[in-house]
């Protein structure tokens, strides 16, 4: 009868020794494997690789105790309902007195009517027409800028800066023609007026105001209506 021998210990599975690697095995088990260990040298180089191995990939996802930790991101911050409205309430305030900035500077046809008014009246009843008198000037190089009229018979005698409005102003030229009679013609921002460049008579008690505008810029050309040249003098500047 042949001899039994003992029953060797089954061999380890992977089950077994990644769990006594990680050091999760129960006492007893582990000392069991242990045991076994010292007996098969094979098992006991499996088991090393894997203890290695997990000490490998813990130092290489560990992260040190003395690193600081990256500051997390600031939260948005969200504005309130209140600072909302507070934005909005001060948008519509620019916009309003960019508005009202844009309107003063627009000059309405009745204020530069009267501007004319006023400009011949002073114009008819001046003698001297002398830089300092009621603030014209009249040197050769101010008078440069005036039109030219001379082919209807006008000739500049000075210019200045008459208001008319708030925060406008329109250049005014003063002209007289052979006879002596004066004419005076405003030249004014017209940036937000459609474009006349055809003249339209007005007629104001003895006088006449001839308007246009073209380029940008309202003219008012004003003489007393008997005044010789004074339509002429409006077709040459508008080409009519």
């Amino acid at each position: 009868m042949p001899i039994a021998k003992p029953p060797t210990e089954p061999r380890l599975s992977e089950s077994d020794v990644q769990a006594f690697a990680d050091g999760m095995l129960d006492p007893k088990r582990a000392a069991s494997v242990a045991t076994y260990l010292k007996s098969r040298p094979d098992e006991a180089d499996r088991v090393a690789f894997y203890g290695r191995l997990n000490w490998q990939m813990q130092n290489a996802f560990h992260e040190p105790d003395n690193e600081e930790t990256p500051p997390a991101p600031a939260p948005v911050r969200r504005m309130s309902r209140r600072g909302l409205r507070a934005l909005l309430v001060g948008a519509v305030v620019m916009l309003a007195v960019a508005a009202a900035a844009i309107f003063a500077f627009d000059i309405s046809d009745s204020a530069l009517d009267n501007a004319s008014m006023m400009a011949l009246e002073q114009a008819v009843a001046a003698q001297d027409m002398t830089s300092g008198a009621v603030g014209y000037e009249s040197s050769v190089k101010v008078l440069a800028s005036a039109p030219d009229l001379s082919r209807v018979g006008f000739h500049p005698l000075a210019r200045r800066e008459m208001p008319v409005g708030p925060f406008a102003s329109a250049t005014e030229f003063v002209y007289r023609n052979r006879g002596g009679e004066a004419a005076v013609l405003l030249v004014a921002p017209g940036l937000f007026v459609q474009p006349q460049p055809q003249w339209k008579a007005r007629r104001v008690g003895a006088s006449r105001l001839l308007a246009w505008t073209a380029g940008g810029k309202r003219y008012v050309l004003a003489g007393r209506a008997k005044t010789r040249g004074l339509m002429l003098a409006a077709d040459l500047m508008t080409g009519s």
